[in-house]
């Protein structure tokens, strides 16, 4: 099998796995050299994330239907609920509820731009909310996290009528960043968006409250 070939046949597979089973992507990546080969130690060229998700996106379309874009409706308009409530603190979607590719089995990743990292848990706890700490989760391209706060809303919040969620609650995970860092500029899909068929706000990279609303209003 020719390289190419064999990578797009990796990402094919690894994203099948995290739409049916929500692996992460490395993890889904990993599967997918066991399901070709049987052997996941095997040392392979892997295919990068875009790819993966490239593919995600495909089978999403293919498979998902109305079904998925009820999906998405549901998820971003519970992130909408948890940015309302979390306003202070300027919140900002992102990730797989944001740029298309959430499943059954995604959280919903929040990012705030705070003073302090202490003032969101007193939010919470005022709102009696349960939550974990984590710390921070600094990469190669934006500053470190001063820390992520995890916690799960009830899916039973939603319209049954119009959603397909299946599970009864949902992951919230708060990537909690300094004021300043909103200046970093996000992981736009710009390039990419007009070919994935993408709408402007889904490759923006992150959504303040007024730009989800609007993406909901133009996608319901």
């Amino acid at each position: 099998m020719a390289a190419g070939d064999l990578r797009t046949e990796l990402a094919v597979t690894a994203a099948r796995l995290i739409a049916e089973e929500g692996c992460e992507y490395a993890q889904a990546k990993r599967r997918a050299v066991q399901e070709i080969f049987g052997d996941a130690t095997r040392r392979l060229t892997l295919p990068d994330n875009s790819e993966v998700e490239h593919e995600l996106r495909r089978y999403l379309k293919l498979f998902g239907g109305d079904a998925h874009r009820a999906l998405l409706l549901a998820l971003r308009s519970v992130a909408a609920d948890t940015m309302q409530t979390l306003h202070e603190f300027d919140p900002h979607l992102i990730g797989a509820v944001l740029n298309g590719t959430a499943t059954e089995h995604s959280d919903i990743h929040l990012q705030l731009f705070v003073d302090s990292a202490k003032d969101v848990e007193l939010r919470l706890m005022n709102l009696g909310i349960e939550f974990d700490v984590d710390d921070g989760d600094g990469d190669r391209d934006r500053p470190a996290a001063l820390e992520r706060l995890n916690f799960v809303v009830p899916a039973a919040t939603i319209d049954p009528s119009i959603s397909p969620i299946k599970r009864r609650m949902i992951g919230i995970r708060l990537h909690i960043y300094a004021h300043d860092a909103i200046r970093i500029a996000a992981r736009h899909k710009r390039d990419i968006a007009a070919e994935e068929g993408m709408h402007p706000i889904e490759a923006a990279g992150r959504a303040n409250l007024g730009a989800l609303r609007r993406l909901i209003d133009e996608t319901a």
